[in-house]
């Protein structure tokens, strides 16, 4: 059987491409539309975990709605960090600072602490769960969810690289499988309490070890384009953003049948919302984007045996 998570980064609606410097003017009108998501999880036995940062958990509409869905309807409420839009506001505003890994420790634990506080008294219940925004995350965070009592971490993107200097890479993790934390090195197993359970990121059909280890070091114009072309050979997120169903399908299957124990779809709250993101423009391309994870649920269980989980439940499964 295969262990299934679905990860919504559940957060204020942005300007993409701004600067990152006002916390003054950011709306969280999404979350009034993710009902129609809640239905299509509900009808499918899907157990959603949404990772909520600052604006959403200060917003009392926005935390009715969610904590209904914690209460009701088989879902957990996690942690999702924007450092720039999250008190306190100690640090110089910049891209660079929006990711958490760039903040000094204490001020990562300073905005941390304020936030998982907020969501303990909203929810009633204190969050154990957590994704960096913008997967700003390295080693220096560990620590500080430790001491905050978190048990999970959901920030690692396999195959990912830095494309600034001042960016989390991810590159040269090739696994998807939940693994203990390193204290040095977040690529690594290691000693920490905290179990990273990395986004699905992989093939579309299976490829040999060495392809899978190297193909970060393929040119895109090049290598990587034959492959694609000539032997149908893509890396896919396991993200109705970034895949269509077919992809979806694809690479799903690929990892159940190489024996991956846990699936991590992801995305945003902001995407179920006309405009609220680059991805869905218009209500139209929401409803689309619903019947594509619809449809997907519905093949998932057809053909697989799934269990759908939280990410707090992960580290009893991934005990036994």
């Amino acid at each position: 059987m295969t262990n299934f998570l679905v990860t919504i980064d559940t957060e204020e609606e942005r300007e993409w491409g701004s600067e990152y410097k006002d916390h003054t003017h950011y709306t969280v009108e999404n979350i009034k539309w993710l009902d129609p998501l809640q239905k299509v999880f509900d009808k499918h036995g899907v157990k959603a975990t949404y990772l909520i940062d600052y604006p959403v958990v200060i917003n009392k509409d926005a935390v009715n709605i969610l904590k209904n869905y914690k209460d009701n309807h088989n879902a957990e409420i996690g942690t999702h960090l924007h450092p720039w839009v999250n008190p306190p506001y100690e640090e110089e505003a910049s891209v660079v600072n929006s990711l958490t890994h760039n903040l000094p420790i204490e001020l990562q634990f300073k905005k941390m602490e304020v936030l998982t506080n907020a969501i303990a008294d909203a929810m009633h219940e204190k969050p154990c769960t957590y994704r960096a925004g913008r997967y700003g995350f390295d080693s220096t965070t560990i620590k500080v969810l430790e001491d905050l009592d978190y048990t999970v971490d959901t920030s690692v993107v396999p195959f990912r690289e830095a494309k600034q200097s001042y960016e989390a890479s991810f590159g040269y993790l090739n696994s998807i499988e939940p693994y203990r934390l390193d204290y040095n090195d977040i690529m690594k197993s290691g000693q920490s309490k905290l179990l990273e359970v990395p986004l699905s990121v992989g093939f579309n059909r299976k490829v040999p070890a060495i392809l899978e280890a190297n193909y970060n070091g393929l040119p895109n114009i090049g290598i990587r384009r034959v492959l694609s072309k000539v032997l149908d050979i893509d890396m896919f997120w396991l993200r109705p953003s970034y895949a269509n169903l077919h992809q979806m399908k694809q690479v799903s299957s690929t990892f159940i049948k190489k024996g991956i124990s846990f699936l991590n779809m992801m995305f945003h709250s902001n995407e179920l919302m006309p405009n609220g993101s680059k991805y869905c423009k218009t209500e139209e391309d929401v409803n689309r984007y619903l019947k594509q994870l619809d449809d997907y649920f519905t093949w998932l269980n057809k053909n697989y045996s799934i269990n759908f989980v939280t990410l707090k439940e992960t580290p009893s499964i991934y005990n036994t």
